[in-house]
């Protein structure tokens, strides 16, 4: 094969590329902000749909009519949702993320509604070498949920372990 390189793609024969997302770890560096982009507007519906998968009971999220007699006056989105989307939308940037290792705080800041827009905003606090394992790396992280106001709806923040350069272990196959 000829040498030719996308940052983006993989040649996995000749003439023939496969698209690649997120950084290596070695990509990664203490302070950088990346903010994750297209937002996701969340439904009501997918607000029920996540109620009833959990089997979560509270009223407030699903009872339109008991909603109206709380301080929101409407249903909230299931928490375990917001939470699902935002790690979902940081998706593209972490895309050689091996798995989250630890979660340290997750702040539930402000409310949030079927409607509202998510976007997401991830800091990288720390990075450290794995000791015995040369093909990944952690990081620390702080991400943050904004809404389509810019008003802080949660903050994540945990350690997850991302693939180093040449590690990725899809990289190497010729699907």
């Amino acid at each position: 094969m000829a040498e030719f390189a996308f940052t983006s793609y993989v040649q996995v024969g000749e003439h023939r590329y496969r698209e690649r997302f997120g950084l290596d770890f070695e990509d990664f560096a203490i302070g950088q902000v990346f903010k994750h982009r297209p937002g996701l507007t969340i439904s009501q519906q997918d607000n029920v749909e996540e109620s009833m998968d959990t089997l979560n009971q509270a009223m407030i999220h699903f009872d339109a009519h008991y909603a109206a007699k709380t301080e929101f006056q409407r249903p909230l989105v299931v928490s375990t949702l917001t939470l699902q989307r935002l790690i979902g939308l940081t998706w593209k940037t972490f895309a050689k993320k091996v798995r989250i290792l630890e979660w340290a705080d997750i702040s539930m800041t402000r409310p949030v509604f079927g409607g509202d827009t998510l976007y997401a905003e991830t800091e990288i606090k720390d990075t450290q070498e794995v000791p015995g394992n040369p093909t990944c790396g952690k990081l620390t992280v702080i991400t943050k949920g904004i809404n389509q106001d810019g008003t802080l709806v949660c903050s994540m923040a945990y350690d997850i372990l991302v693939y180093k350069r040449d590690s990725v272990p899809f990289d190497k196959a010729n699907y």
